[in-house]
């Protein structure tokens, strides 16, 4: 099943930032279903998610064209891996 066959996320995305060269950080990344719509604007793009089981299916389902810039990692919000100021965008998209 598609989710938003207009498009309306990813407009809404891009309206709301810059992430043509962005460095983003994507908070609850889950399956990768809206990474994979978004991922091939920015340089880099780093999922994050709690559950092994979803990063096993984002990692499975992630196109040829992504693999080198976007990751998936399993960690969390609040103890995050990662430097201050790694990222250009920071992402919740249906996290919360």
């Amino acid at each position: 099943m598609i989710q938003d066959p207009r498009g309306v996320e990813v407009r809404a995305l891009f309206a709301a930032a810059e992430f043509s060269r962005a460095r983003v950080l994507e908070v609850g990344c889950g399956d990768g279903r809206l990474t994979f719509r978004y991922g091939s604007v920015p340089d880099t793009v780093i999922g994050i998610e709690p559950s092994a089981d979803l990063l096993v299916s984002a990692r499975t389902a992630c196109p040829a064209n992504l693999r080198g810039q976007v990751t998936f990692v399993q960690a969390t919000a609040p103890a995050l891996p990662f430097r201050d100021s790694a990222f250009d965008i920071v992402l919740f998209a249906k996290s919360l």
